[in-house]
């Protein structure tokens, strides 16, 4: 396998050709579109412990919100008697940079005796007893991957590495989490590409079933709101390098993305970039998938794209 450094000196052009020609090798011409995701659920309301640049618990306001596992059983059982089929449990950081869902245990465990919802969860950097009792209950783990140490410290505010997301990924894997899709954010460091590439090198290790891009999205309220998003070619070359290095796999685009037309330029280079999932597909995304003769399998049910 190559690493990424070595991929990324090709031209975006040529990474785009070597990773269509992989992407039909192991896909075909299948690509999944996912219509609706799955229900976003804080379990710390909008409190967060770190209040990141970039998100300053905004993504927070826009979730079902709880803060005690009674409300959230309440809330997961009215959930599974709707349309819906799964939940991201997810939720503000506590100073550890973990998302406290192991504090929920019981009331998961609960929901899952109870209902038929797939869990997932947004995990955060675990110790090693925090992912043991994660694993008990989680279908899916969705742990952010940041491969700088400037950028987890100046967005994030946190004196952590590579290392430390590379070990929490090795401890869910270890304890038997189903399905664990890495996220890659793409632009994270003000809209540079700046630690992805690092990113990428370590997924090998832990065989990640879905690897998610995300990207980063300038919001309002935030000190990051007016940086613009990264160049759509950067993000174009990130897919490519990541279908270059990991062939067979999965490789999904979140619905974390911008949107207008920066979407739906950002759509079209990702299909062309050799991806096999899109989560919220927009018009380009269709269009695009049509042109080349790609055969579209939509979910239309809510189901998260790391499935």
């Amino acid at each position: 396998m190559q690493k990424a450094e070595e991929l990324f000196k090709e031209s975006a052009d040529k990474l785009q050709e070597m990773a269509m020609e992989l992407r039909y090798r192991n896909f075909g011409r299948e690509i999944i579109f996912y219509r609706k995701p799955f229900t976003p659920i804080s379990i710390t309301k909008t409190l967060c412990e770190l209040s990141c640049k970039h998100c300053n618990t905004h993504y927070l306001e826009h979730m079902h919100q709880v803060d005690n596992s009674k409300d959230l059983i309440k809330l997961a059982k009215l959930l599974s008697k709707s349309d819906i089929k799964g939940i991201v449990l997810s939720g503000g950081s506590k100073k550890d940079g973990s998302v406290p869902i192991y504090n929920f245990k019981d009331a998961v465990k609960k929901i899952k005796e109870e209902t038929s919802l797939i869990i997932n969860a947004h995990t955060g950097i675990l110790k090693e007893e925090q992912a043991l009792i994660v694993s008990e209950f989680l279908d899916s783990a969705l742990t952010d991957v940041i491969g700088d140490r400037k950028t987890i410290k100046e967005i994030l505010g946190l004196d952590y590495g590579l290392e430390d997301y590379q070990r929490t990924l090795r401890y869910l894997r270890t304890f038997g989490v189903k399905n664990i899709s890495p996220h890659i954010i793409v632009g994270l460091y003000y809209g540079k590409i700046r630690g992805e590439l690092n990113a990428l090198n370590i997924l090998g290790e832990i065989d990640p079933d879905t690897i998610v891009i995300v990207v980063f999205i300038p919001t309002k309220g935030t000190e990051m709101g007016n940086i613009d998003p990264p160049d759509i070619e950067d993000v174009s070359r990130i897919i490519s390098i990541a279908r270059l290095m990991y062939p067979e796999k999965n490789i999904s685009l979140s619905c974390v993305r911008p949107g207008g037309r920066y979407r739906l330029k950002l759509d079209r280079e990702a299909i062309l970039s050799g991806i096999n999932k899109i989560a919220v597909p927009s018009k380009s995304a269709y269009e695009t998938s049509k042109e080349l003769g790609l055969d579209i399998t939509e979910i239309r049910r809510s189901r998260c794209c790391s499935w």
